[in-house]
């Protein structure tokens, strides 16, 4: 088990902040997640397809601001320009700003895990915190850290695991990367079993073909968690393999835990039962 009292910088993660009059309506529009869901009181997972509904981002989207109204998706680094420019071909039909926060700290901790998957926490005077699991995941204004380590992180060390993409693999929430930018569909990546998807609140870029794989599919690719015997980090997107080296899945996401590399990964249904291998890695599926 890894240690209880630990944070992490997520430095390799970004805030897209959009605000305006018209913000609710161009994510409304674009998002596969109900953003009213999204009420300052809830923080929702949520992703953005293209028109073949594979996807060019998922995120976390919290509202920061009733009035004005202000989003914060909060995503990987390395996608965020990408959405951005995507999203920004939209947004010149509406009064929104669409811009990548420099100016705050982002952080995750170990918690209670008593606490709500997803709900959102007070933090005082000291910028935004929603929760995922077993972390608490915080915005910080970078003048306030060292007040902030003082008050809420009194015996906890900086570690170098990676505590978000950890937490994220054991509760099968994907994260597309550089790697997987328009590659994914969100029914393979338990985008859907995480709540990401709302089949009720109407047109969405790519709504179409994601409804239409929902309700007249006949899906056999889903996620899984698994176990990987390597003891390094293996890039997104990798295929994997069964014993005749044909692809069967994909590599979703990894990390590091202290017993080895742990693993969100889609596969077609009829291969869970093979001997499965990544970059020549054995595969044990776990969930």
């Amino acid at each position: 088990m890894e240690k209880q009292t630990q944070y992490q910088i997520l430095d390799q993660y970004a805030i897209v902040r959009v605000t305006g009059s018209d913000s609710s309506k161009l994510l409304q529009g674009q998002l596969t997640c109900d953003v009213n869901q999204a009420d300052g009181q809830t923080t929702i997972l949520g992703g953005y397809c293209n028109v073949q509904g594979r996807l060019h981002a998922t995120f976390y989207l919290l509202q920061t601001s009733p009035e004005p109204i202000q989003y914060w998706l909060v995503m990987p680094k390395e996608v965020a320009e990408h959405f951005v420019s995507n999203l920004a071909k939209y947004a010149v039909f509406f009064q929104v700003d669409i811009s990548i926060e420099q100016n705050l700290l982002l952080l995750a901790a170990n918690n209670s895990p008593k606490l709500k998957h997803f709900s959102q926490a007070s933090l005082e005077d000291y910028g935004q915190q929603f929760i995922l699991g077993k972390l608490t995941v915080s915005a910080l204004n970078p003048d306030h850290w060292e007040q902030f380590k003082q008050a809420h992180l009194s015996g906890y060390a900086v570690t170098k695991t990676d505590l978000l993409a950890l937490e994220q693999v054991r509760n099968s929430i994907p994260m597309v990367l550089a790697s997987t930018i328009e590659s994914l569909l969100p029914h393979y990546t338990g985008l859907t079993e995480n709540n990401g998807v709302s089949f009720d609140k109407g047109c969405y870029t790519g709504q179409e073909v994601v409804a239409r794989m929902h309700y007249r599919g006949s899906l056999k690719i889903h996620p899984h968690q698994a176990f990987i015997e390597s003891d390094s980090v293996i890039e997104a997107g990798t295929d994997i393999t069964n014993q005749n080296q044909r692809k069967v899945g994909t590599l979703i996401n990894c990390a590091l835990g202290q017993n080895g590399l742990e693993a969100l990964i889609s596969l077609k249904d009829n291969a869970s039962a093979e001997p499965l291998s990544i970059n020549d890695s054995a595969i044990k599926l776990t969930v």
